[in-house]
């Protein structure tokens, strides 16, 4: 049986996918459909299982994630368990730096 790396184990992992932009450049250049398109080949590279997909079009990340609509409804799903693991294009698109925690 080949190394996955802990990915894409007999049992499909239920993911859900999270993308957001900030402008409207950014929505008029794709980049929710290029983060899409990433996140969705990589689940389909290692066998992992789209649960839900959640898109934050033209929202500043400093908008708190609960209170973007899809952030909120991300959250929510989130409590009742309709996926296990999520997933993101890349951190810094969706956190801001003044918004992370330092580690300690």
């Amino acid at each position: 049986m080949p190394n996955t790396n802990g990915h894409g184990s007999e049992a499909s992992e239920r993911v859900a996918l999270y993308m957001r932009v900030s402008s409207e450049e950014q929505r008029d250049r794709e980049t929710i459909e290029i983060q899409r398109e990433f996140l969705q080949e990589y689940c389909r590279l290692y066998g992992l299982e789209v649960a839900q997909v959640y898109a934050d079009d033209g929202l500043s990340g400093t908008i708190p994630l609960h209170e973007r609509p899809e952030g909120g409804r991300l959250l929510e799903d989130a409590k009742e368990g309709k996926f296990s693991t999520l997933l993101i294009y890349r951190l810094d698109r969706q956190i801001p730096p003044s918004h992370r925690r330092r580690p300690r």
